[in-house]
């Protein structure tokens, strides 16, 4: 099977209707000075685990409903592996998250740019055929976390989402975004076999969480800004409730007066400029996600949504469409759309001011295209903005030919 690409989802059980079970297997190159562990998330609706026994990692090998099995081998250059009962993960929970993590990596100074062969490799537990082959190509700086990828339940079947993102702040800020409160760290030694669950009271977290374990959330008022702490990653996230499919953009100007965007067809780089990534297309309903690395080299981002010709009418505000910035340093904001438009196709939600060396300025920005107008906005080297004067970039040939009538 020939390996995909990050942002190219992929059908699971779609095309095998009698798969049940699935190995996921996790390989890399590490040195042998690094220990380099794997880890699964639960994740309901919502965005966070749906219980904290579906949190599956050294010290907690099973999940609670026995669907999510990890096999640590001894050696970190060795593949770690989950056993995946697909019938018997429940219906709360909407996708499972893999990541790969350093342990104590942000003490010992080690990251992911001294980590190569990153790759997932998922296979029928049963005929032992390759399903899924997720080669990470890209390459990392100073992380010390990376979601691989997920499964994730859409229209009654599993499919997989291949991610690639990295994480500053190990496994401790994995968990925290999985919501998730992490106590004293207590890594048990690794073993030939699984190591096996400690009682719930007493079991092994990862490493402690040094910010606020509950983080500040802001949701701005109409046209409202406000300014958090600047931090060494931004995530921002484009999340809405319905059936439609919406395109998370991300314009912005560089310290250096560059101008570009960041969408379905760029997904951009962590490693160049301007350091910005998104996570990959959605293709359906739920969330999107932009991550920016190096917000130091930036001056100006502005998110935008999308939503294509071939979803007809209906306002962005009735499908619930929100930005959700976070610094992972104890804020997080939320700027919703407050407004009812049916027939705008682009509408501007948030901006972030980088030029503040200490702060970040977040603001609500709501404005929308003129009625049925494809054109993209521009975002401008002051950080200003106009609607209707971009390129039209449809998603498909159809739409081009529904809008232009040929």
């Amino acid at each position: 099977m020939a390996p995909i690409v990050r942002g190219q989802k992929t059908a699971i059980t779609k095309q095998n209707p009698a798969l049940r079970q699935i190995q996921v297997g996790l390989n890399w190159n590490a040195p042998n000075s690094m220990e380099v562990d794997a880890s699964a998330f639960l994740v309901g609706t919502d965005g966070n685990i749906t219980k904290e026994a579906d949190f599956v990692f050294y010290g907690q090998p099973s999940s609670s409903c026995q669907s999510v099995k990890l096999n640590q081998m001894a050696s970190v250059l060795e593949k770690q592996s989950f056993f995946i009962d697909l019938t018997r993960i429940p219906q709360s929970v909407q996708k499972v998250v893999f990541s790969v993590t350093i342990h104590n990596g942000e003490q010992k100074k080690q990251s992911f740019k001294d980590v190569s062969q990153i790759e997932l490799i998922m296979t029928d537990e049963k005929t032992r055929t390759e399903i899924v082959h997720f080669p990470i190509t890209h390459g990392f700086s100073n992380e010390t976390a990376i979601i691989v990828g997920d499964i994730y339940r859409h229209a009654g079947q599993w499919k997989f989402n291949p991610v690639g993102a990295g994480y500053f702040g190990g496994l401790a800020a994995l968990c925290k975004d999985f919501g998730i409160e992490v106590a004293t760290e207590a890594k048990p030694v690794q073993q030939k076999q699984a190591v096996p669950p400690t009682p719930k009271t007493t079991q092994a977290a990862p490493p402690p969480v040094t910010q606020q374990s509950k983080p500040k959330k802001i949701e701005l008022k109409k046209k409202q800004s406000v300014n958090i702490q600047k931090s060494k990653m931004v995530t921002a996230t484009l999340e809405w409730s319905s059936s439609k499919d919406l395109d998370l953009y991300c314009f912005y100007v560089t310290k250096d007066n560059e101008f570009g965007k960041i969408y379905y067809r760029n997904l951009g780089s962590a490693t160049l400029a301007p350091y910005i990534v998104l996570d990959g297309d959605s293709l359906e309903a739920g969330k999107e996600t932009i991550r920016i690395y190096r917000p130091e080299a930036l001056k100006y981002v502005l998110f935008a949504a999308y939503s294509a010709l071939s979803n007809g009418t209906g306002s962005f505000y009735r499908m619930r469409a929100k930005a959700v910035v976070d610094n992972h340093m104890g804020s997080v904001v939320t700027a919703p759309l407050l407004e009812r438009n049916d027939y705008a196709y682009w509408v501007c939600i948030a901006q972030i001011d980088f030029t503040n060396p200490t702060d970040m300025k977040i603001s609500h920005v709501e404005t929308y295209s003129a009625d049925h107008s494809e054109n993209s906005p521009l975002l401008y080297a002051d950080g200003s903005f106009q609607m209707d004067v971009g390129p039209i970039e449809f998603k498909d040939e159809e739409d081009y030919i529904d809008y232009f009538g040929e």
